[in-house]
């Protein structure tokens, strides 16, 4: 399940990275307001979302946890 959360995550991230790409490009190429641009970075905002949402569901089961060597110093 904690292979699952992490494969999702990496999609997500890869996804909204892809819909900011596609924005950056519908800003330079269309001069004027253009719908696209609102609608990719309406997914992205969606996107990010769905991140944190993914996070706190593998955070509270515990299958996800922080596994950094400072994790527990302070």
């Amino acid at each position: 399940m904690a292979l699952l959360l992490k494969v999702i995550l990496i999609l997500l991230i890869i996804a909204m990275l892809v819909s900011l790409s596609g924005a950056l490009t519908s800003l330079f190429r269309d001069q004027s307001e253009s719908k696209r641009l609102l609608t990719l970075l309406t997914i992205r905002v969606s996107l990010a979302v769905l991140i944190i949402v993914v996070l706190v569901i593998g955070f509270v089961t515990g299958e996800l946890s922080q596994q950094a060597p400072w994790v527990g110093q302070y």
